[in-house]
Order: structure tokens, then sequence, then C-alpha cells
């Protein structure tokens, strides 16, 4: 595995690979890598010659220097190693974590997506709405789909509010990049793999899992009568898991717009909070 912490480099080294007819699978995350980041790895070498994992940090840190620096010592110290190593287990041929400081300076443009999914967002409180999809970090996915040259970006159902935005961009900006979804990764008590959900305390994590096993057990029933009864159904769960915070959202997958109606192949999101973590799930429902 080649590591590449240089945007120069990383352009020049993918520009190389093109004029040699390679495809270039990217795929964009925070670090702190996991197995769920290593199911996108397995369907991206399935799909092109060459997979990058980019590491890009935060950049809500943009003009806050001293709160950055504490978090890249610390990405420096005790985690970097670890994604590298999972990384080459997991065969990644090159694996890109530049300064977030080269990739922005001080000035961050803000995208603003204006998608149903992203829409939809407007009913939930800010802080909300900036965890499940910033109009800064989609910035990111620009910059790395111009440095890294991307044929093929791998895209999480979990992040589904992301992922959908992420497309919509690519519509949008008539971007000749393929967008890949991949379904969720799960641990054995079937939470998505998570470093959030790593941070779940014994008791939090049980309350999740509760929630976890309401939201699957949708996806069994024989029937499904309205929308009204799903939602009912997930809010007594978010409220019988003690989550400080409920929220059901039920998307046509499709088109991402809320449905009163079930026609199509749905999308169905529960947010709950536990203490500071959020816990996000979504399951895709089928019309019976």
């Amino acid at each position: 595995m080649k590591l590449i912490r240089s945007i120069e480099e990383a352009h020049e080294y993918c520009k190389k690979l093109k004029q040699d007819g390679k495809t270039i699978a990217t795929i964009n995350s925070g670090g702190d890598l996991h197995e769920g980041h290593m199911s996108l790895v397995k369907i991206a070498k399935d799909n092109a010659d060459i997979v990058i994992m980019m590491v890009d940090h935060p950049i809500e840190f943009v003009g806050k220097k001293d709160r950055f620096k504490k978090f890249s010592k610390n990405y420096e110290d005790n985690i970097l190693n670890n994604d590298i190593t999972l990384c080459e287990r997991n065969k990644v041929d090159i694996f890109f974590s530049p300064s977030m400081w080269d990739m922005y300076e001080d000035v961050v443009t803000k995208v603003n997506l204006v998608n149903p999914y992203t829409k939809s967002l407007e009913e939930l409180p800010e802080s909300h709405r900036n965890l499940l999809v910033s109009p800064y970090h989609m910035l990111s996915y620009i910059k790395d789909f111009n440095i890294l040259m991307t044929d093929i970006t791998m895209l999480g159902q979990k992040d589904i509010y992301q992922t959908m935005s992420v497309i919509s961009m690519i519509k949008d900006f008539n971007l000749n990049i393929k967008p890949i979804i991949v379904p969720i990764a799960r641990d054995e008590d079937g939470l998505p793999s998570s470093s959030s959900n790593r941070s779940l305390t014994e008791g939090q994590r049980k309350r999740a899992v509760y929630l976890c096993k309401k939201l699957q057990e949708v996806t069994k029933w024989s029937s499904y009568k309205s929308i009204k009864e799903i939602k009912n159904y997930l809010l007594k769960a978010i409220e019988n898991s003690r989550s400080d915070v409920s929220c059901v959202n039920i998307y046509d997958f499709k088109t991402g717009k809320n449905i009163d109606m079930i026609v199509d192949d749905m999308i169905i999101i529960v947010i709950g909070v536990f203490g500071d973590l959020h816990y996000i799930d979504n399951v895709m429902v089928k019309p019976k």
C-alpha cells in the first residue's frame, strides 16, 4: 500500500494511473476506520483497478487552529497507525491523508445543496442537521474528486443523508463519477459499524440495540397499512429506549421525498440521542 500525505504527489500519482488506463475508486472518510469502511473497500475492489482511502479531517476546525492541532495530534499519535494497518490488511492501494491546512487553509466555501433529503432536515434542530450532512463537508468531496481523479465514489447507506447529498451534487455538477451505495455493515449485536457507536456506554448500547431491533422488525412485517403506522411504532420504540431526541423519517428512496403512501422502495431513518452520542440507523423496505 502506498502512503501519500502531499496533495501534489497524490494528484500527480493519480494522473499517471489514469494515463495507464486505471480506474480509480475513492472512499472519503474522517479516519478512525472500522469494518464498516472496509465493507466499502471490498466492493470498491470489485469495481475498480485502484482503491484509495482518503482521510479528510473535519473541516469545521477551519479557523480554529488550536482545536485542530489538538485533534490532529491525537489522530497522529493514537489512530493513524491503526488506520494504516487496517487498510493494509484489506489491500487498499493508496492511503491518502493530507494536512487539513494544506487542503483548506483558513477559508472554506460553503456548498449549498438543496435536495429532498437535505430539505427534509429543516424540521430538525440545526445541531442535528449539521451532524447528518454538513454543507461544508460537501466541499471536501469536490476537492477529493479533483485531486484523486475519481471514477467511482463509494458511499455508505449508513450515512444516507450525506450519501444522497453527494449523489445529488454529482448530478448537479455533471461530474463523470459513478456513485456506488454500499449496504450497512453491522456489528454482532446488530448496530451499524461506526466509530460513534463504539463510544456508547454499555447501558447506552443496550438501549440502541433495542431500537435497532425494533427498526429491523419493521422489515419483517407481512404488510404495511400506512406510513403513520410505521412512524408511530418507531416513535414508541424510541420513547421506550429513553432517547433524548426522537426522529423518524420515511422517504421514497429514488426521489428522497417524504411519502404519505407506500408505492415504491422506501427508506426508514431513525435518530436517537443517548447522552452526547447520536444513534442513526436506517433500513430499506419494499412495498408488500
